[in-house]
Parts: structure tokens; sequence; C-alpha cells
């Protein structure tokens, strides 16, 4: 066990000794300390100095790197963590497993005891150096609650990892009563520094790990946000290893800090998870307080944390500026420098311009180069906040002003950036403004002469003014222009009618209502009091079938009637409806009777027809 007490940035691994070894010669007389040194001189001389590459350096370079153990037997270990627990606590069912995580097929749900309710999926894979190769380790956790007190055991069960069936060994979980006293679940903790973000607006989020017992602290390996519409920047990590206040007590803890961009707008819930993984720390980390890191093989651990939102508010769209780029936070800018103030026509001339502010720089996008006559404006490659000039003309006075502009969160503002212009002095002796004549006497003998008469004359035109200044011209650039917005008005209106089919089941009900209508009346100026009934019942089931919805086929009097209104369900209108219905029914009778005058209820039919038209 090693106990360190300094606020100094932990070296590399291979500098550990060499910071550590410091401390020795505290408290030496100067006298000691001066012949320890001339001592230690050779030493230290040979070890400051720069390596040398031997002899066929450079193919030792050509190395391979170390294979992925695939041979070696696969095993599972499974359990609960914390192995005892109060009901309605936390605690979490892990599975390790030595394969790689694509090569397990994991099952969907699994069988859990009645009293036992089991979260999410939660899975990472982490890698493990031993013996010259990678192991691979795959871990599966469950969030799992208790609702009732009792021993309850998660029975073994068999996966497939790469076609060979592996043994999950069982699990047991003890549910004690309030007064046995039991640990707490060992999980990671997500701190956010912002809740109300705007889309694409870089916040900061750290992922906590606190210590254990005495203050022991492990490495966080394979960090990962669980969540969608988010994009995590893991080149710029800054871990420490500090005290913190934790649930009202002060413990040290493994604070790493990450950017995190949110790419999608409206509310984003995400948690984080990592591995646990011992002394294998693999960034530089800054230390304050005393703690302690024990020796030995590590335990890779996954370790998951609460899920906590955030609100995301797309940018606003009125009152952008020119020059937009996506920068969001707070930017200054210094000065604009240029190279020289006097320049040539076509010579080109540097212009620098810092700028600096509260914000994610690391993703900072310089102002796009504008297009100019007088100007060639070329911008120089990222992170550089540059542009090359080069004038095109004499004329000029002054360089150009290049818009730009960022997005300040606090105000929620666009607030204008814009690279001003210089005094600058143009020379126009760059290039000539003439070019010499070219001879081309002595390259050829044959005399010049005009080429042989068109055999027939070609097209006529109205007159020598180019196409581009007729006004039929601007009329002929305006037609695609028309037809996108039909094309993207008659979108519109499809998306609005698959969103509304009951809009369609109408519109398509009317149309039919007026065509059997038409029929009704040819069949009462014919005389067909049987065509005349057909025409009217099936009038009134189209007339309803859209409330339905339903097909007008398969709706009977009884549907018709719950239409109407409730004046109209015991009236003239009702009483219509089943002389009508009755009508169409006596076709099936067993004795056909003789039909009374049906041609008598025209005006009964055409009044029901009217009010079930009204409500579509």
């Amino acid at each position: 066990m090693i106990a360190m007490d300094c606020a100094q940035p932990l070296a590399p691994r291979q500098n550990l000794t060499k910071v550590f070894r410091f401390p020795i010669f505290f408290g030496l007389r100067p006298s000691a300390f001066g012949f320890i040194l001339l001592l230690l001189k050779p030493f230290l001389a040979s070890a400051q100095a720069p390596p040398q590459l031997p002899p066929g350096g450079l193919m030792q370079l050509q190395v391979p790197q170390p294979s992925v153990d695939l041979s070696s037997p696969v095993s599972a270990v499974a359990a609960f963590d914390p192995p005892s627990v109060h009901v309605g606590e936390k605690t979490y069912y892990r599975v390790t497993i030595d394969a790689t995580e694509s090569s397990i097929q994991w099952p969907d749900a699994i069988s859990a005891p009645a009293g036992l309710e089991f979260g999410p999926k939660i899975s990472g894979q982490i890698t493990q150096m031993l013996m010259n190769q990678f192991r691979p380790h795959a871990s599966f956790v469950y969030e799992v609650k208790p609702r009732a007190e009792g021993h309850f055991t998660v029975a073994p069960f068999r996966v497939d990892v790469s076609g060979t069936p592996v043994d999950i060994p069982a699990a047991s979980l003890d549910v004690v009563p309030p007064s046995d006293r039991t640990a707490a679940a060992r999980q990671l903790r997500l701190e956010i520094s912002q809740t109300n973000v705007f889309l694409g607006q870089p916040f900061r989020a750290r992922v906590i790990l606190p210590g254990g017992p005495n203050n022991e602290i492990e490495a966080l390996r394979e960090i990962e946000f669980r969540g969608d519409g988010l994009m995590v920047d893991k080149i710029v990590l800054q871990q420490a290893i500090e005290p913190l206040n934790l649930d009202g007590q002060l413990k040290m803890a493994l604070v790493s800090e990450m950017t995190v961009t949110p790419i999608a707008a409206g509310p984003l819930k995400f948690a984080a998870q990592g591995f646990a993984a011992g002394r294998e720390f693999t960034a530089p980390i800054s230390i304050h307080g005393q703690v302690n890191f024990f020796g030995g093989m590590p335990r890779y651990v996954l370790l998951v944390s609460d899920p906590v939102e955030i609100h995301v508010r797309p940018l606003p769209v009125d009152g952008e500026l020119p020059g937009f780029t996506g920068a969001i936070g707070r930017f200054f800018q210094d000065p604009p420098h240029l190279a020289t103030n006097r320049v040539h026509v076509g010579e080109p001339v540097s212009l620098t311009v810092a700028f600096h502010g509260e914000g994610d720089l690391t993703r900072f996008v310089p102002p796009a180069a504008r297009r100019s006559r007088d100007w060639q404006i070329i911008a120089d490659p990222p992170p550089a906040t540059g542009f090359t000039l080069i004038p095109l003309a004499d004329d000029m006075r002054e360089t150009p002003a290049i818009p730009f502009s960022y997005f300040d969160p606090d105000t929620a503002r666009y607030e204008d950036l814009t690279i001003p212009p210089l005094p600058v002095t143009i020379v126009g002796e760059g290039l000539p403004v003439e070019l010499p004549p070219l001879d081309n006497a002595g390259k050829t003998e044959a005399p010049l002469k005009l080429s042989a008469a068109a055999p027939a004359p070609g097209k006529t035109v109205s007159g020598l003014k180019p196409l581009q200044l007729r006004l039929w011209f601007a009329g002929v650039q305006l037609v695609p222009v028309l037809a996108f917005l039909a094309l993207w008005q008659w979108d519109r209106r499809r998306r609005f009618l698959e969103a509304h089919p009951e809009i369609v089941r109408r519109a398509q009900a009317r149309r039919a209502l007026r065509r059997e209508k038409r029929q009704l009346q040819a069949a009462v100026g014919a005389g067909d009091a049987v065509a005349f009934i057909h025409h009217a019942a099936r009038a009134m089931t189209i007339a309803v079938a859209p409330h339905f919805p339903a097909n007008p086929r398969a709706l009977v009097c009884g549907d018709v009637l719950a239409q109407l209104a409730a004046t109209g369900q015991n009236g003239p209108a009702a009483d219509t409806v089943k002389s009508v219905f009755a009508a169409v029914d006596a076709r099936f009778a067993v004795t056909p009777t003789r039909p009374p005058d049906w041609l008598a209820l025209r005006p009964g039919v055409e009044s029901v027809l009217q009010t079930l038209e009204e409500k579509l």
C-alpha cells in the first residue's frame, strides 16, 4: 500500500519512482545533501539523457501489438452487490464473463424470483493485459429492488459464447429487517453544470467514484454515457482526486470531468457508467489530500450512476446575425493584426485575429471567408483563426469586413463579433496591366486567310442583347422556384391528410353521398320505389360511416339512429329511418307482400339526409 499526501499531478507510471524519491532528502544538512548529489550525479545524468535507439531500433517499432486472448476457457461470475439489503433499497446483480461483449448471446429476460424487481440491462466491456495478451471482460448489470424480506436466489442459466455454452452460476440476495445493518450499493455519481442548455451548447459533466474505507481510491476506465442526443468529448478528460461532501460526509473521491454537447432538442435523460480498475490510471491526475492505493491485480467492476435529465432548447431563429458558425458561449476579440499595410495587386497578405472568452474553444469555428469582387479571401485551416487576403484591384483603401457572430446563452441573444476593416495601401505594380503581343511570325509560313463561306445562312436573332438581360429570362428563372413551392405545398397537404385521415373519410363520404342523392332523384323521377328505398338506405349508411369509422355496407339501422340528434331519435326522422330499413329488409321475407307506397317517404328521407350531411 502506498500513502501519498500531495497536491501535484500524478506523473506517468514510469516517473512515479522519480517523483516520490525527492522527499527523502528533506531534513538533511547542506553538506550531506551535496555529498549525496555528488555520488548520484552519474546516475542522474544517465537517467535524464534522451533515449538512444539501438541498431535496428526502427525495426523494433514495427513489432506487432499484443493479440487478444480468445483461446483460454471462458469463465463467468455472478453476484449481488451488496448481498444484503433492506426492502426497497437498491442492489445490483452483476455477471462478468471473460469474453467480448459481441460474442455473448445474452437472453432478453432473466428468470428472477417474484420478490425482486429487475431494471433494464446495462452492459460494458474492458480489456486486461495478461502475459503479453489482452484478456476481454464483459459485464452485465441489472439494478434490483426487493419488495419483500427473505432469501432470494437467481437460478443458474446458460448463455452462448461464440458457439460454446457457458454456465452462469447462481447468485443469492438476503433481504433483512430494518434493524440489521447493511452496506450501501456501490455506484457512480453524475453531476452536471447546467440543466437548461441550448442545442449545441457544451456543458461540463462530472463522474464521481467515491472512495472506499480508509480513503481507498480506484481508477475509473471506459467511461460512457447512456442516452441519446449527446456528443461526448473524451479527448479532453480531466481527472482529480479530491475531498467531496457526499451525503453529508467528507470523503475522498475520483472525479472525471468531461465536456458534453447536446445534439438533439427536448428533454434528454442520460446516465454514466465505467469500470473500477484498481491502480490502472490512464491519464494525469491531480491529487489533493491523503489517499491510499492498493496493489495487486485489479478487479474490474462495472459501476453505473442514477440518470439525470436536462432540457435542451433550440437556438432562436429570430435575431440571427451574419457569420454565425455555431459558437456558443461568451467570446471576445483582440484587435486584428495585418502583416503589412502596403501590398501590391495580387500579393497575399496575412490577417491574424485572436479570440478568447468563456466557452468551448476546442470546437471554435472561425468565420467563413466571404466572396468579394475586389479581394480574394482564403481562410487558414483550423484551429488557426486567420485569413490570407489577396487584392485584385488597386482602388481599395481598406481590407474587407468579415462578418462573424456568436450566441450568448446567458442573454439568449446573438452577439456581433465582426472583424473590422483595416486601412491598407494597394500598389498597382504587382501584375502587368497589358500583356505583350505574341509574335507567331517565326513559327509558321502559312499565310492568314478567311475561312470558306458557309453553304447556308445561320440562325437569325432579333437583337444582340444577351439572353440573361432580357425580361422573359427572369420569368424562366422563377419556374423552378414555383415548381418547388407547388411540390412543397402538395407534400405539406399530403402529410396533413396522413395525420388526419378523418378528413379524407369525410370528403369521400360527401362525394359518395352526392352520387347516391342523384341516383335517388333519378329513381323518384322514374317512379321506381324499390330503387328509391335501396338508394335511400345506401345514402344514410354512407353519411354516418365516417363517424365510426366503418364500411357503409357493415352499418345497420341502429347505427344511423345513433347519429341523429337526441330529439330526433324518437321523432319523425327516426320513424323514416326505421321505415326505410324495414323496406330494405322486406326483400328477404319468406312470404313476400305487396310493397306500400315507399315513394311517400321522400320528404322524410331528404330531411334525414340533410341532417346527416350537415354533420359531415
